[in-house]
Order: C-alpha cells, then sequence, then structure tokens
C-alpha cells in the first residue's frame, strides 16, 4: 500500500501541470450532470501518483468522468459500474465511450459489485450511491485495504458526506480548497452554468460556499480504524432518518 497522499504542495503541482491536463482532455466535451474537469484534475494529480492499474467507478451517467479516466489513465483498465440500465443516459456514455479500448462498462448494484471486485491497488471513484450509502461504500472498501484511496463525489460543504469526513476521517482532502481551485477552475470554462451560483468562481475570488460540487479523497490510513467508522456511518444514518421523519 503507498499511502503518499494528499501529495505534497498539491496546488504548485496543479500550477505545473494545468496544461498537460488540459491537452489530455482537449477533444473531450463537457456533457450536463459530469463531474467538473477542475475535479478530475484533482483525481488525475493523486490518483496518478498511485499508478493505478485499474480504476473502479460508480455511477457512469453520460460517461463524462469514465471517458477523461480514460484519457488520463491509458494503461489502467477503467472498470464504471452503472445501476440504471434502462436509463437515458445509457445509450450517450456508450456512444461517447466507443473505442476506448481500456473501458469495461457494466451493470448492476455497485455496493455489491465493487467489494466483490476491488483487488490490491485498484482506486475508486464513487458517484453514486449518495449520502450514507455512498459513505458506507466507501468505508467498507477502504476497510478491506485494498485500496490506497477511494474518491467521492458531491462531498461540497454543507452535505452529508462533507460533515460526517470531517468528523471522522479528518485526514480527507477535498477540490475545493481555495489554493487548488485558484488554479483548477480555469479549466471548466463555459461550464459554470452548471453549478449553484454559490458555487461559482467570482472576480474576487473563491465563493465562501466551496467552488464546484465537491470531489473528496480519502486516502487509506493505516491508523484509521475504517470498520469503526463504518458503524459510525450506520449509527449516523439511522439518526438522520429518523430526524427526516
Amino acid at each position: 500500500m503507498n499511502p503518499s497522499l494528499p501529495p505534497s504542495d498539491l496546488a504548485a503541482k496543479a500550477e505545473q501541470e494545468r496544461a498537460a491536463f488540459a491537452a489530455r482532455i482537449a477533444d473531450i466535451p463537457y456533457e450536463r450532470k459530469g463531474i467538473l474537469f477542475s475535479e478530475m484534475f484533482f483525481l488525475w494529480l493523486c490518483a496518478r501518483e498511485l499508478k493505478p492499474r485499474r480504476v473502479l467507478e460508480s455511477g457512469r451517467a453520460r460517461g463524462q468522468s469514465t471517458l477523461i479516466l480514460s484519457h488520463c489513465f491509458p494503461e489502467a483498465e477503467i472498470v464504471s459500474i452503472e445501476y440504471d440500465r434502462n436509463s437515458p443516459d445509457v445509450a450517450v456514455a456508450a456512444a461517447r465511450l466507443a473505442g476506448r479500448d481500456n473501458v469495461r462498462q457494466l451493470f448492476g448494484d455497485a455496493t455489491r459489485l465493487l467489494p466483490e471486485m476491488l483487488a490490491p491497488g485498484d482506486i475508486v471513484l464513487i458517484d453514486g450511491p449518495k449520502g450514507y450509502r455512498g459513505l458506507r461504500l466507501a468505508l467498507r472498501l477502504l476497510a478491506s485495504g485494498k485500496t490506497p484511496a477511494v474518491f467521492l463525489h458531491d462531498a461540497g460543504q454543507g452535505s452529508i458526506e462533507r460533515g460526517f469526513l470531517a468528523k471522522r476521517l479528518p485526514e480527507t482532502f477535498y477540490s475545493d480548497a481555495a489554493e487548488f481551485a485558484a488554479v483548477a477552475h480555469e479549466l471548466d470554462g463555459g461550464t459554470w452554468d452548471e453549478l449553484p451560483a454559490a458555487n461559482r468562481w467570482t472576480d474576487a475570488g473563491p465563493p465562501a460556499a466551496g467552488y464546484g460540487v465537491g470531489l473528496a479523497c480519502l486516502p487509506w490510513n493505516e491508523r484509521r480504524s475504517y470498520r469503526a467508522s463504518l458503524a459510525g456511518a450506520v449509527l449516523d444514518g439511522f439518526v438522520h432518518r429518523l430526524s427526516r421523519k
């Protein structure tokens, strides 16, 4: 296991590597509902240090992140799982991913499939399920000791995911960190209409609510009891459901 996360001087590396990343994705148009280019830049900078041979993805939708992963990790196998094979997004993703020989598209329940297929050294991107279900899946994978990092989307400030991670896994770091976002937001160009106004970059600098949707990197920590954290997620989720009733 390589415990080298977070990379040292992430913002400085972003400054150095932004042009190289932009060249990798130059022919990829943004597809609505997809993860932002800046967030995938964050993932690439972190995950390339780990040299993964395989990237597992949960939640393919229209294939935006899948396509970027395929270009950014051309020597790795990208295994993408989508739950709803009847979604209208399926045809869009299939068309966009046609000819990408390092991509394998699957359908099914990622909460069952990912723990079964996870192998040592795999990294994981979870963009569904959300909330406590997504947190529980991430913690199950980390508890296996097989993955050096799990990336969890929709973990912006004020989210269920962010609140839990801040309390239980404070070593987590995020794509909306002001120093990183100051460099990376320029990759998103005309996609800002996809964001709530409170999360768009402004001339005054980073928005108070955090830039973007929020991609979290959960690095494996040998000192962390992930089973205890998983039990905490189960309990917190139960309390949350009660409070909503």
